[in-house]
């Protein structure tokens, strides 16, 4: 046993240090340099955030694409960044942009084993509908929910562009053996596509809450930043694979960290599966709301 563990550890440390060495992995986009530095200010307008992202013209569209989405259900348009900062705020536009910039980094080529498409359908349905659940359950950090959905599966678009022989393996073993996805990640990394987004987010100097939400995903019950936020996160992911919204399922057999249901105070298993069952429509409508 203690020789099997140390051939895991093995194989999780050379996947490691054959991420660290990719000298293509893409750095953080400069926008997000200068949003961060301004956040740093003790004072700032809504005019500077606003100045930021009308910079880049093809963010521009993207941000008042989401604005104008279901995620938030705005009942006039928003036809500028000037608008959309107002409306929205600044905080949840950094949210914005940070899934936007950092969604956009990876470029992604098709293949028979992976879906550019149906990968960022899956990311948005899990960020919209986890910003939603931490609404609902009195939350206030719905916004970082929101980031959280869109890169916790970031660890995949890695493995798909720069370990694509392991990445390949793994999506074929896990059809043919009817195996789970992320028990097939460990046999043949030693670690998974959890560990893979918390590498990148730390690369990056995002805030910790989302390199503890990406590394914890699947078990947020050993979260060690917010374990409502991971846990919100979890359950919106699972709930998004249980309804197979887009045909998008990384793993047929998502098993669901049994420690959500007393965090979040669920008063049984029905309960909780209720209150999933809930949010089955909201997820086809977020499903149609156009990529970022």
């Amino acid at each position: 046993m203690e020789e099997q563990t140390n051939q895991i550890l093995s194989k999780a440390e050379q996947t490691l240090q054959q991420i660290q060495t990719i000298t293509n992995l893409p750095a953080v986009p400069k926008v997000l340099q200068e949003i961060s530095q301004l956040f740093n200010l003790p004072r700032i307008s809504l005019k500077q955030v606003g100045n930021i992202v009308e910079k880049d013209p093809a963010l521009t569209v993207k941000v008042l694409s989401v604005a104008n989405s279901p995620l938030y259900g705005l009942r006039r348009n928003v036809k500028s960044i000037d608008s959309a900062v107002l409306i929205l705020g600044i905080q949840e536009i950094k949210s914005i942009v940070t899934s936007i910039k950092m969604t956009s980094t990876i470029k992604m080529k098709p293949d028979k084993f992976f879906d550019p498409n149906k990968f960022w359908h899956h990311s948005m349905s899990v960020g919209m509908l986890a910003q939603r659940m931490a609404k609902d359950l009195g939350f206030s950090f719905e916004g970082d929910c929101f980031v959280a959905g869109m890169l916790h599966d970031m660890g995949i678009l890695v493995m798909h562009e720069f370990l694509s022989k392991d990445f390949n393996l793994i999506k074929d073993e896990t059809k043919s053996n009817n195996c789970s996805f992320l028990e097939k990640e460990y046999e043949v990394l030693g670690l998974s596509h959890q560990e893979i987004g918390e590498f990148l987010t730390q690369k990056w100097a995002l805030p910790p809450v989302y390199s503890d939400a990406l590394r914890f995903h699947h078990r947020p019950g050993d979260s060690k930043e917010n374990n409502f936020l991971t846990s919100i996160l979890h359950i919106a992911d699972f709930a998004i694979s249980q309804f197979h919204i887009n045909g998008v399922v990384w793993d047929e057999n998502y098993a669901l960290d049994d420690s959500v249901i007393e965090l979040l105070n669920f008063l049984s298993k029905e309960n909780f599966v209720e209150f999933i069952e809930t949010y089955r429509d909201d997820s086809i409508e977020a499903a149609k709301s156009p990529i970022i």
